[in-house]
Parts: C-alpha cells; structure tokens; sequence
C-alpha cells in the first residue's frame, strides 16, 4: 500500500535544487500543493534535522534534494544512505543518488542493470592503465564534470597520457615542496625502520599526495553532429537536439539546442526502455545514435537541467503501441511534484 507520508528533505532554508542554475531553487511551497491534492501528507524538513535527530522519518516517501557542493552531496549521501533501512521508499534510489555527478558508477550501474551501450573502462589514475586494450581514438572523461568541461578525444596512448597528467597536476607549492623533500633535507635516520632513505621516501610521498582524479575512456562515436536530450518525467518525454560545434564532438554545453514537436519513434522507445529499468520517477538522458543504433551516453535522476521541460513545446508520451505528441507548456515544480504522483501511483496503486 502506499505510504501517505511524505518527507520532503531539503538543504537549509527550504532549498531544492535546480530551476534556471544549480544555485536556483524549486518553489518548494508549489510542490507542497500538488502532493496535498493528490492525498500524500507532505513535511518538509532539512537535512540536518533528519541527521541530528530532530526529525524521525519512518514509514515514509523519502524525496530529496540534490546538490553539486561537493561537502553538501556527501552529507545527502550519507543521510540517503541512514534512512535507507527498510522502512522507507526512497525517491530517487541510493544508487542513482550515486550516480549523480559521477559518470564512474553511472558505468557501473548501467553494467549492473544491463544497459548495453559504448564500452567504456573507469580507472582512478594513470597508473591504472597497463594492460587494458584501450581502442584509439577514445573519449576521455573525468567523472565529476558537467556542460562538456573535462572531456576529451585522445588518439593515442601518449596524449591519453599527457591528459590524464594535466587533470593530476600539482600546485606550485607542492612541486616546491618535492623539490626541497628530495634535494634539501639532510639525510636522516630511523632506528626502527634501517631501510629508511630520504631519496626513495619523497618518491613514495609525491605517489601518494599526487593529486589523481577519477576518469573514464569510452568508445568514441565518430561523425556525430548532434545528440539527443530526452528528459523523462514518468510518463511524459521531453525531447531537444543538441547541435555540437563544428570539428568537435561534443554536444553539451554548446547550447544549440532545437525543440521539436518531431522524434524519431526509435529515439522515444531506446528512452522508454532506459527508464524503465533506472525504476525512477524522473531520468534526464543524454542518447547519442551509431551505426548500431542509439546508445546512452550519461544520466541524471534529479537537480538536471530544466529547459529541456519549461522550454520545450509539449511533450510524448506512450498511445498504447505508438507515441503521441501533446501540445503543452509545462512548470517545473508541477512536472516535479505531479511526476512523482504518477511514479508512486504506478508502482503502488492503493493507498494507505
């Protein structure tokens, strides 16, 4: 039975992220009216009510914000996490609360679910390479980026190398400091360690403070020219093209983005299956096409871009076998709130 309880956690002074930029918030009050009409009993409450004790969530729809902050998303995963005990439904899953900002798991939760797309390795630094037939040309990723920022096509082993080395590089002081470390100190001694040596202990300290980042190589879809952003909203699909830029690659981030009323029924059925099995209220995917038909290249489950909803001119949605395009204008707090309705409604259809 559906649970009629509805904790809504937010960051402080009610923020639910994202509306226009990452720093925007939701109107939350807005989301608080659809959820009251349809039956659910919503409360709103920050994370560090929900983490310090103040507020006990059991027995309920946990559906939380999302944020880019680096110290913010640790403390949501980790209060996602605490009330992920098997009283709770939580909206979005533990997973894709992982997923976000970080392309590595969104491999590794596609690997899990099934999700046949380009192949793709994810390593954790340079050193991670040897031995892995990496296919030249290859698209390199690092796995916390967003807008088209830290991705790059490599040729060859030596520039794949020389990239990854230029997302690991080290500040001023700290090469100074491996200078002095390895030059300047007077030589030392350890009665308890003899093997002790000055030369081969910087070696070992600059391995470990290198300052590595998390990357991943997938397979590079030559003579793309545009890609597809198709934002799911439990049952309704908004659908933009994305232009990429002459002689390059990449299509997010260039914002030559085109609103259709037209979508290729294939495109809707490849998006349709996706979500499906991402079991989410809402999915924002990033689908590009090769010769082997389309494939996923990243996805968001929350705080994703908006205009792909509030700009588009109306979106799809399934007509028994075929796909039907409806004229409409839509809010985002409605199609938040409202979608989320849907989602619960079709996994649990009677009420408690």
């Amino acid at each position: 039975m559906r649970k009629s309880r509805l904790a809504l956690l937010t960051g402080n002074r009610g923020f639910f992220g994202q509306t226009r930029k990452p720093w925007v918030s939701m109107d939350v009050a807005k989301m608080v009216r659809v959820f009251e009409a349809a039956g659910l009993k919503p409360e709103v409450m920050p994370f560090h009510a929900v983490v310090n004790g103040v507020a006990d969530v059991r027995d309920a729809v946990v559906f939380y914000a999302f944020s880019q902050k680096p110290n913010l998303r640790q403390y949501i995963i980790d209060t996602i996490r605490f009330l992920d005990n098997g009283t709770n439904f939580i909206v979005p899953r533990y997973d894709l609360l992982l997923c976000h900002e970080n392309k590595g798991y969104q491999e590794l939760f596609k690997r899990r679910l099934g999700i046949e797309s380009l192949a793709s390795f994810f390593f954790s630094g340079a050193d991670d390479l040897s031995g892995y037939p990496v296919p030249f040309p290859v698209v390199l990723k690092s796995v916390d980026t967003s807008n088209g920022e830290g991705v790059f096509l490599v040729r060859n082993e030596a520039e794949l190398v020389k990239r990854i080395r230029g997302l690991e590089r080290q500040s001023l002081a700290t090469r100074l400091d491996l200078f002095r470390r390895k030059y300047l100190r007077r030589k030392k001694q350890h009665p308890y360690y003899p093997d002790y040596d000055n030369r081969t202990d910087c070696l070992q300290y600059r391995d470990y403070i290198r300052k590595e980042r998390n990357f991943i190589l997938q397979e590079f879809a030559p003579g793309l020219t545009w890609d597809w952003r198709v934002q799911a909203m439990a049952g309704k699909y908004y659908v933009i093209r994305r232009r990429t830029f002459k002689n390059d690659f990449r299509a997010s981030g260039t914002k030559l983005h085109e609103f259709s009323r037209e979508a290729d029924p294939a495109l809707l059925d490849f998006a349709d299956g996706i979500f499906r099995k991402m079991d989410a209220p809402f999915l924002s995917m990033d689908i590009g096409k090769t010769a082997k038909g389309y494939c996923l290249f990243e996805f968001q489950a929350l705080h994703f871009g908006v205009n792909s909803v509030i700009k588009s001119p109306g979106y799809h949605s399934r007509d028994g076998s075929a796909w039907r395009f409806t004229e409409a204008r839509s809010e985002i707090e409605t199609e938040i709130a409202s979608g989320l309705v849907r989602y619960l409604d079709g996994r649990e259809p009677d009420r408690g």
